[in-house]
């Protein structure tokens, strides 16, 4: 086996973009296991896909010890670090892990999951096909990590839409994966549940104002990026109509 260490601190949605090049990595190298630092409830999707040893939190420790010093005798064959600060990736090497590669996370150009692919030189994997539903159910979720991000019509959405559901709460999202991967279709902001959903090959509709969907869109066998400078203007009838003629993706 080879023990392989990945720091990659960041929310739901930036780690479903890393999802490609933890899975090519795992194809190009089967006997890797990883060991996942960074915020553990967006690494637990991981497991999901590929073979992962332990999570553990940036924030504590010996982990965060990272910052400012070295953990003597780490015991890894080697390392992935993306973040822009070399700090970390220096403290690792001081702490005898013989190959430590520290990459900035963010593209300079392309999309952000293409651009973590270039990181370690490798091809863009299949994506996941685990959509298998079992009712006519349409997930809704009108929230995101900003509220500029978040479409205003979607009181008037679900009063036109039959069958469609508020997303559930308080589900760790593991669990939450599992349930979008048996509903009709999906409808969400930019955010990271609507990665989700797209990159597990629910039939997803991604409703983008503000970011550019070419660098930070949703990726997946099933997804429509709706995009419009103000999101206001993305009409109800317009997201009602894709739904109506399947749009986003059949099996």
């Amino acid at each position: 086996m080879h023990d392989l260490l990945v720091i990659r601190a960041c929310a739901i949605g930036d780690f479903v973009l890393n999802l490609p090049a933890l899975v090519a990595l795992q194809k190009e190298h089967p006997k890797v296991r990883f060991t996942l630092v960074g915020n553990p409830s967006s690494l637990e999707l991981a497991t999901d896909f590929v073979a992962v040893r332990e999570i553990h939190s940036i924030e504590l420790e010996p982990w965060a010890r990272l910052f400012y010093e070295p953990i003597p005798e780490l015991e890894f064959n080697s390392a992935i670090v993306w973040m822009k600060d070399d700090t970390l990736a220096g403290n690792l090497r001081l702490s005898g892990i013989p190959n430590v590669l520290r990459t900035d996370p963010f593209p300079t150009y392309g999309h952000a999951a293409d651009h973590l692919l270039r990181t370690l030189s490798l091809e863009p994997p299949d994506l996941p096909d685990l959509w298998a539903p079992e009712s006519q159910s349409v997930v809704i979720h009108p929230g995101s990590g900003s509220q500029k991000k978040n479409w205003p019509y979607f009181e008037v959405l679900m009063n036109r839409l039959p069958a469609c559901v508020p997303l559930p709460k308080d589900l760790r999202l593991r669990v939450l994966s599992h349930h979008l991967r048996h509903c009709r279709a999906y409808i969400g902001n930019d955010s990271g549940i609507t990665h989700l959903a797209a990159y597990i090959g629910c039939p997803t509709i991604a409703l983008f104002g503000p970011t550019d969907p070419r660098v930070w869109g949703p990726i997946g066998r099933r997804v429509r990026i709706i995009w419009k400078s103000k999101l206001e203007d993305i009409a109800v009838d317009e997201i009602l109509e894709i739904l109506r003629r399947g749009g986003t993706g059949r099996r």
